[in-house]
């Protein structure tokens, strides 16, 4: 099941490889070129994302490697799996707000002084709504509000990840982080079911704990109002 979600989490962290992935499993299988007119993407960008996704055991060719037209893509037994995965939790309310608008704005500006230019997101994910601050002007350019919201919905959703976990005196796992491309996210459980996902740069030196630790006390006020 760890694979199958981290296999969710490739695809749901790019919008060309959802929709290549999404058309898989509505079709069964694709030429890139058909692909790419009925997604309205570029070819490219779908080539790109098949390449990724066949590299990860997600997609496989459906023809002989040695076919160099007519090369056809399927989605592997993985892939399927992961897709499900993603598309069962693509129902996330996912609004982006301003350090004014998060709900607790003393929290993002104390990451924002401890880890400077490595911090990237954070969101604050209550069971029906969702809001994330993002620090890099370039992430909202790179994530469309589809593509937030399905990754969203991937990395709060507990029953993708089914190996023990550390357990809180409420019942809550302790502590879930996620690396995705050059990302790490790490997920901290709050009271009243509330979830936050802190996004840094892979490169980060962080103390896991620490960082939890602070997310904690700088929510209590929030979570008690």
């Amino acid at each position: 099941m760890t694979e199958t979600w981290d296999s969710a989490g490739y695809i749901a962290s790019s919008r060309y490889r959802l929709a290549v992935c999404r058309y898989l499993s509505e079709h069964g299988s694709g030429l890139p070129s058909r692909i790419a007119a009925e997604t309205d993407l570029a070819q490219p960008h779908v080539s790109r994302a098949l390449s990724e996704l066949r590299e990860r055991g997600i997609v496989e060719l459906l023809v002989p490697e040695s076919q160099q037209k007519g090369r056809l893509y399927g989605l592997t037994d993985l892939g399927e799996l992961a897709y499900e995965r993603v598309a069962l939790d693509r129902e996330a309310d996912v609004t982006v707000v301003d350090d004014g608008e998060f709900p607790a704005p003393e929290l993002s500006s104390e990451l924002l002084e401890t880890y400077g230019d490595a911090l990237r997101a954070v969101a604050w994910c209550e069971p029906v709504q969702t809001r994330i601050r993002f620090f890099e002007q370039s992430l909202l350019d790179r994530y469309d509000e589809d593509t937030v919201k399905t990754l969203v919905a991937t990395l709060t959703n507990e029953e993708a990840i089914d190996q023990p976990l550390e357990e809180l005196p409420i019942g809550g796992p302790e502590l879930v982080v996620f690396a995705i491309d050059d990302t790490l996210i790490v997920r901290v459980p709050l009271d009243d079911g509330v979830k936050l996902l802190v996004s840094l740069d892979a490169g980060i030196d962080v103390t896991l704990t620490e960082l939890r630790d602070t997310c904690r006390q700088m929510t209590a006020v929030a979570l008690d109002s």
